[in-house]
């Protein structure tokens, strides 16, 4: 998957690893978020599950990363 195929910047129909973090109400990193469900629009179609889940870097870090596949990757645009 995207962990070891992925490119530093998303180009269509290829892996990509997106980095990114939660933040709460007040703009504090949220650590330990559980229940992820992250979803993939493709062309602008409708929202699909993902076939990855968002995934804390460290511990108590508040950064997390999803790998897209290519397949998810195939499109112009690609919303997350």
């Amino acid at each position: 998957m995207a962990a070891t195929d992925a490119r530093p910047l998303p180009r269509k129909n290829i892996a990509y690893r997106i980095t990114f973090p939660i933040l709460d109400a007040d703009g504090d990193l949220v650590t330990g978020a559980a229940a992820l469900d992250s979803e993939v629009s493709i062309d602008g179609g409708i929202f699909a599950d993902a076939i990855s889940e968002a995934v804390e870097i460290a511990t108590a870090s508040g950064m997390y990363f999803l790998d897209l596949t290519a397949a998810e990757m195939n499109g112009d645009p690609v919303a997350v």
